[in-house]
């Protein structure tokens, strides 16, 4: 029987609630939005700003896969384009083989939908849709990813991804116990910051939303980024809406002007597979005038710390924003977050392994807050 991919509407609404039903007891750890009116991103006019679900089905009648376009104006090398972001692409086929091919139909359907694409996250090299998207000559790198240890007590007792085998159970507790683990992480992340001042003008406030001194940011940088999503405040508010409580913004000033702005999130995670019960703060996303990154770091590392955090991720991919957190004594680890581009939009960043550098990709460009928070069917 062929399978169609079509926009998701109420009359698939049943057969999604099958296929994450299926596909749970496959033991997939995700699972597909069952309402087709998105929760995060529903389409506002005259917001430039939305997310769209579709469907691969049997007739319209058996759902057999789904995937998410989020929408959102870019600046590519001083051109405005709408440009999309492949997210949540989950097919029957990591369960029945017999739907193996269901991920390549629905990234072809995708790609006719928009060809300016791009995904981000993913999971790292080793799963099944990067290896896709490579097959199908798609450039990709990995966002290098930063952090800072605040607790290194708690750091070294609960972080679950360095504590898979016994020996490192045993060398990290000992470690903690001893004090060693305390002195040798601070050691190494202070040796990174000496020297690493700010200036008396430089302020932080927290700021309930955005509005036209953001713009003026916007305005002032977003022609110096080879690939930029667009961040002005109502881009900006949408994302990340004053109703939703678990963003934390930041505005950073010289004297009275702003220069820039961040917004973190604070998690307390419960049993979770890389950070166990770690309180996890994390910079989602940042801008900055040029050459005031490392003010945006230092405000939003002081503004976690006081949170009371026990460690604090970023993923980042331009240069100058993965030098300021290296210059605040951040540590970089494995990083699971790739960034890929079709290759309609790698002509426009050709040759894209030397412009990569200069795009400025975080975790607000992705799917939202989701990494840190749980498994939820809806979008």
């Amino acid at each position: 029987m062929p399978i169609v991919v079509e926009p998701f509407s109420d009359k698939h609404v049943p057969a999604v609630r099958e296929f994450n039903k299926r596909i749970s007891e496959g033991r997939i750890p995700y699972c597909f939005p069952e309402s087709p009116v998105p929760r995060w991103l529903p389409r506002r006019d005259p917001i430039p700003l939305y997310q769209e679900c579709f469907v691969a089905s049997e007739e319209g009648k058996t759902v057999r896969g789904g995937y998410v376009l989020k929408y959102q104006p870019f600046a590519c090398r001083g051109e405005v384009s709408m440009i999309a972001d492949y997210q949540l692409p989950i097919s029957e086929g990591t369960v029945d083989s017999r739907y193996a091919l269901v991920g390549l139909l629905m990234l072809k359907d995708a790609l006719k939908r928009e060809p300016l694409m791009f995904a981000l996250g993913i999971g790292g090299y080793q799963e099944s849709l990067t290896r896709m998207l490579k097959v199908m000559k798609w450039p990709t790198v990995s966002c290098p990813f930063f952090f800072k240890v605040i607790h290194p007590f708690r750091f070294l007792r609960e972080i679950v991804f360095l504590r898979k085998k016994r020996f490192m159970v045993i060398a990290l507790d000992l470690l903690a116990f001893s004090g060693l683990g305390w002195l040798l992480i601070k050691s190494i992340q202070s040796v990174r910051q000496l020297g690493r001042s700010v200036e008396a003008a430089i302020r932080m406030e927290e700021v309930d939303g955005f509005s036209s001194w953001s713009d003026e940011i916007w305005k002032q940088v977003k022609d110096r980024y080879a690939f930029v999503g667009m961040r002005d405040a109502t881009i900006l508010n949408t994302l990340y809406p004053i109703t939703d409580s678990r963003f934390r913004r930041i505005k950073v000033l010289r004297r009275d002007k702003a220069i820039g702005w961040g917004v973190v999130l604070n998690t307390k995670m419960e049993n979770d597979h890389y950070f166990g019960s770690l309180r996890v703060g994390s910079v989602v996303d940042c801008l900055a005038e040029e050459g005031e990154e490392s003010y945006v770091v230092t405000m939003a590392t002081r503004f976690l710390e006081r949170l009371g955090v026990d460690i604090i991720v970023t993923n980042q991919l331009h240069r100058a924003w993965c030098q300021a957190f290296l210059r605040h004594g951040y540590l970089t680890g494995p990083s699971n977050y790739i960034f890929a581009v079709s290759p309609p939009l790698a002509k426009k960043l050709h040759p894209f392994d030397s412009v990569v550098s200069n795009a400025h990709v975080t975790r607000g460009d992705g799917d939202g807050p989701g990494h840190l928070l749980a498994k939820d069917c809806s979008v």
